[in-house]
């Protein structure tokens, strides 16, 4: 028992952490888009118009990825890929006009591969799941406790009832948070992308306004 206890206990926590660091990633993102956003307003017209672009098809990549399926991570890196070689592509060209703005180009190429690689951090963290070793030993463990409580109570009548209710109570609110935390786009705890979606919205606003 203290050993099935124990794997519960290393599942559940895996599946927590990697709950917890899709979070703090989805936080690392709209930091990153918040700093791009803010400084493109100081842009000249034609890098401006060209890095809401870039901006634009990020945030239409995010809208249609809102619902993490693992399975759709190949798809989605190599959206964020193609809309950053389409800067990278016009701000090579840029800098070839503009040979003066080297450095304000540099800074934001570090910004924006500094945002692609976290957005793709964050994609590919859907995919990680509780080893299927762990969760193999975990359906093996749960099946022999079971066997080992109905040949108990074969001898002891019904006073293993309470401990046989208990223990499929608890497996199954275990196993099931497990399962539920390794699988984001369809279990009930979900990534909130509350911080992205505000500076979303922050930028649609602002584009918006000078629009007008």
């Amino acid at each position: 028992m203290s050993i099935y206890a124990l794997l519960l206990s290393f599942a559940l926590a895996g599946s927590s952490n990697n709950a917890s660091e899709r979070n703090e990633e989805i936080y690392d993102v709209a930091d990153r888009l918040s700093l791009i956003v803010k400084k493109s307003k100081y842009f000249e017209s034609e890098l401006q118009n060209t890095v809401h672009k870039y901006l634009e098809g990020f945030f239409d990549i995010h809208e249609h990825n809102l619902n993490a399926n693992a399975t759709e991570t190949g798809v989605v890196v190599s959206k964020v890929i193609s809309n950053d070689q389409k800067l990278d592509d016009f701000l090579i060209n840029y800098l070839n006009k503009y040979p003066a703005s080297k450095s304000e180009i540099g800074e934001l190429t570090t910004n924006t591969s500094g945002l692609r690689s976290a957005y793709i951090r964050l994609t590919q963290n859907y995919g990680k799941t509780t080893p299927s070793l762990i969760i193999a030993i975990l359906i093996l463990y749960s099946f022999m406790m079971g066997f080992l409580i109905g040949f108990m109570k074969k001898f002891h009548s019904n006073e293993t009832f309470i401990v046989s209710t208990i223990f499929v109570i608890i497996s199954a609110v275990m196993i099931g948070a497990i399962w539920d935390q390794d699988h984001p786009g369809i279990g009930f705890i979900r990534p909130k992308y509350e911080s992205i979606n505000e500076v979303s919205n922050l930028f649609k606003a602002y584009l918006t306004r000078h629009h007008l």
